[in-house]
């Protein structure tokens, strides 16, 4: 007999999140001449986590410490908590899978925001849960009421919200968040995705301190640390919550050297502060390319700003243009983000290339002659 699939696995659909942008340069035959469009770092990787690669690479062959024990304790000490509060995994979305499979039974319930990271879609259908979403507001913000009425009326097991969110920049204040902790139920974990909270200031984000038992904090070193490749990530929760994970985490699914680039990438402090000086000024520049264009822009606490072009027609277009024009960005599908293009803070010659090609498109548009190919 032939051997079938789980229930869960014959009813998903094959998908992929989203694609990276070495597969999109696959399918069109050629280069991008600006990546702008995974919110990676652009800066480069420290240059002490890249002195890692060489002192370390003799010791590739031994198995990786599969308690992470030297990160978790100094992320603790940082944070001032107990390692046990630590854990560690293949980036947040390795955590986002724990989550779902250790806190959701099938047919249980997760909240999140219509247009939010998709990786979460991915592994809550993979594990038979049940997805409601809740659209934007009309002006591009997370709807908290709407989103914790969704919660009680689906009595959700996780409420997934990211801070800085992604894909528009906005930071929810501190007060808003720490109100909306203090109505979830008991039963539901707030998974607080701060992938691009290095780019906010401190007195602007949520303190360190704020650690309620349902609040779960999700850290990565992708995109300040510049370390996308190495998927590892990190979380700060309530003891019990890391022990249960560690009952079905991959425990050799960080490397050595991941592990270790992290682990030097944290100290490297001169580097982390360069790199948020220059993705500042970085979205300084956006923003001023946008008032030269006359379009919208959104306040961005992360890496990218998020380009307001007013109607979905006229984002889809500006889409195609930057595409043919070798400008790899993002473009969200789900109303009403999609008439927003969100747009990596790169270096000053990539962004200069990004804000000939939209003044020109930009033009075109408003002339009515904008074309993907002209």
């Amino acid at each position: 007999m032939t051997a079938r699939p789980t229930r869960i696995l014959a009813a998903l659909e094959a998908m992929t999140p989203f694609l990276g942008g070495k597969a999109l340069e696959r399918r069109r035959g050629r280069p991008y001449r600006a990546r702008l469009g995974a919110n990676e770092c652009l800066f480069g990787p420290s240059p002490a986590a890249l002195g890692v690669l060489g002192a370390s690479s003799r010791e590739i062959g031994y198995y990786t410490d599969p308690t992470h024990f030297e990160l978790r304790d100094r992320i603790a000490r940082a944070w001032g908590i107990e390692t046990a509060e630590v854990g560690v995994a293949e980036g947040i979305d390795g955590l986002l899978g724990l989550f779902v499979r250790g806190f959701v039974e099938p047919g249980d319930s997760v909240v999140t925001s219509l247009g939010a990271y998709p990786v979460l879609d991915y592994h809550v259908r993979g594990y038979g849960g049940h997805l409601v979403y809740q659209p934007y507001s009309t002006t591009g913000h997370n709807d908290l009421d709407a989103l914790l009425s969704a919660v009680r009326t689906h009595r959700a097991k996780i409420l997934f919200l990211a801070n800085p969110d992604n894909p528009t920049g906005e930071l929810i204040a501190a007060s808003d968040l720490k109100a909306l902790v203090g109505q979830l139920p008991e039963d539901c974990l707030l998974l607080l995705d701060e992938a691009y909270v290095e780019f906010a200031k401190d007195e602007e984000a949520l303190e360190v301190g704020f650690r309620p038992p349902n609040l779960v904090r999700l850290r990565t070193f992708s995109k300040a640390y510049g370390m996308a490749g190495a998927r590892i990530g990190y979380v700060i929760a309530d003891s019990g919550i890391v022990q249960a994970l560690d009952r079905i985490r991959l425990h050799f699914g960080v490397s050595k050297l991941s592990q270790e680039m992290a682990l030097a990438a944290f100290d490297d402090t001169a580097f982390l502060a360069d790199v948020i000086a220059q993705t500042t000024q970085g979205r300084e520049h956006y923003q001023a390319i946008a008032r030269t264009a006359d379009i919208g822009s959104l306040p961005s606490w992360a890496n990218f700003v998020a380009f307001d072009f007013g109607r979905p027609e006229w984002s889809q277009s500006m889409a195609d243009w930057f595409e043919a024009r070798d400008i790899f960005v993002r473009r969200p599908a789900p109303a009403p983000l999609n008439r927003f293009i969100r747009v990596t803070v790169g270096p000053r010659a990539a962004r200069e290339y990004f804000a000939e090609v939209l003044l020109e498109g930009v033009a075109r548009l408003r002339a009515g002659s904008l074309a993907e190919g002209s």
